[in-house]
């Protein structure tokens, strides 16, 4: 779902910088979220404070030793 329309901005790109620790402003500033209209504001914000609180899901597998 498209969190910013007016930049073509997903939800889930939101969600993933966030979790990666960047603040509302830091993600504003590189994607634009909210630069325009401003309507989607309010809910990056809350986006943004959620998924701060989710840790980060790691995609790699886990290494096995071979000792």
């Amino acid at each position: 779902m498209f969190l910013c329309i007016c930049n073509a901005l997903p939800e889930q790109t939101v969600r993933s910088l966030a979790r990666e620790g960047m603040s509302f402003e830091e993600i504003q500033a590189i994607t634009g979220c909210s630069n325009c209209c401003g309507s989607c504001r309010e809910m990056a914000e809350v986006i943004v404070a959620e998924s701060r609180l989710t840790p980060a899901r790691s995609t790699s597998l886990p290494v096995m030793s071979l000792a």
